[in-house]
């Protein structure tokens, strides 16, 4: 998928600037792209997988369920919902792992889904809680955010899940 499939109309970006620590790319004033991000460990998640989105590297993460487990890349456009990887069933819970160290990433709090759990990734190698981005861990939920200087500088949350 490209970055014109992003769903603009659930992407809200509520900062004009992204802070340097953050390493946040915005283009053309739509496209948010996040360009690194660590685990709790400080390993880089950007770019040890094959895939590429619209010619940036993806977010790899180890996700697991009861059945199976794999590496997911995610795309590095905040609010398209493309990734690589296997598939689980929409709506379960799943684990969210580095893939380098296994570490599962902290609960910031919960998801807008009601199911779900959103979970923190740095943005910045100081692993930072003022530079993070948030995940839900309910496969198939794309609710998510990204904080940037301890503010919400975008946030995902689409309209499709709400009553």
């Amino acid at each position: 998928m490209t970055k014109d499939d992003i769903n603009r109309q659930d992407l809200k970006i509520l900062q004009e600037k992204p802070s340097a620590e953050a390493q946040i790319m915005v283009k053309e004033d739509v496209y948010i792209i996040v360009t690194q991000a660590f685990c709790p460990n400080g390993h880089n998640l950007v770019g040890h997988g094959t895939h590429s989105f619209d010619g940036y590297p993806g977010i790899c993460l180890l996700v697991q369920d009861q059945d199976q487990q794999g590496i997911v890349e995610l795309s590095p456009f905040h609010g398209d919902h493309s990734k690589s990887g296997p598939a689980f069933t929409d709506g379960h819970k799943v684990k969210v792992l580095c893939p380098v160290c296994k570490a599962e990433f902290e609960v910031i709090g919960k998801c807008t889904c009601d199911e779900g759990e959103l979970h923190s990734i740095y943005l910045s190698p100081k692993r930072q809680t003022a530079h993070q981005m948030a995940v839900c861990d309910v496969w198939g939920c794309y609710h998510s955010r990204v904080i940037d200087n301890n503010e919400i500088f975008s946030e995902f949350v689409d309209s499709s899940w709400q009553d």
